[in-house]
């Protein structure tokens, strides 16, 4: 699906926020999900990307305004320029916008159809929980990193 960039914007549900940096919307209870981003984030040095909890209140009213449920989080959403990207593409996107050599898995993914790619992740989305786990409160972020979440910049 394609989207228009910015729509959201115009939105009145949607809290104005700094959109100059890619966003990468996660689920902050999935334990595999919180992983991810400290993951990226330790390859991520230069800060090219900026984080954000489903939980919280302007990825909430992201997910409403792309249509998504952000309660029943089945997709991870990586918002860059403008455009939401989600399932396998979000995951595309995420990869690209690190540094060498990981944003070379990012293009091998962008190579495998959507359909492919969207099964694996969504065979992945069911079951990230049974395998991983999930807490109960959202990941907290140390204060080195505390810059790199949209909340609490």
């Amino acid at each position: 699906m394609s989207y228009e960039p910015y729509t959201y914007r115009n939105d009145p549900a949607v809290p104005s926020f700094d959109d100059s940096k890619p966003l990468v919307i996660f689920d902050g209870h999935c334990v595999l999900c919180s992983s991810g981003v400290q993951w990226m984030m330790a390859r991520d040095p230069d800060g090219e990307a900026v984080f954000a909890a489903v939980q919280e209140p302007v990825p909430r009213a992201l997910y409403v305004h792309y249509g998504l449920d952000p309660d029943a989080f089945d997709t991870f959403m990586v918002l860059a320029d403008g455009k939401p990207f989600l399932r396998w593409r979000s995951v595309c996107k995420a990869a690209g916008l690190m540094p060498a050599p990981w944003n070379w898995l990012g293009a091998l993914g962008r190579m495998v159809p959507d359909v492919i790619g969207d099964a694996v992740y969504d065979f992945v989305q069911r079951n990230r929980i049974g395998w991983f786990g999930a807490r109960e409160t959202c990941f907290a972020p140390d204060a080195a990193i505390k810059s790199r979440f949209l909340a609490l910049r």
